[in-house]
């Protein structure tokens, strides 16, 4: 099973805080540390006590990242 969450208004791809980790290779704590002092993309939504992100930021914020 791969479960996804889609924004229904903008039809993008949502992610949690530790699909953010996975896909960046770092821990959940250091993505959420990141994400909270600025170093990574701001979140956009709570769902059900999820915080979310916008999976495009995330990649393109850590193709940015792995460029350096």
């Amino acid at each position: 099973m791969d479960p996804r969450i889609i924004d229904q208004d903008t039809g993008e791809e949502l992610w949690t805080a530790a699909q953010c980790a996975e896909h960046s290779g770092t821990a959940r704590g250091t993505f959420t540390s990141y994400a909270g002092r600025g170093r990574a993309p701001e979140p956009v939504a709570r769902l059900h006590g999820l915080t979310l992100w916008r999976a495009a930021e995330v990649r393109d914020w850590h193709a940015g990242r792995a460029r350096r």
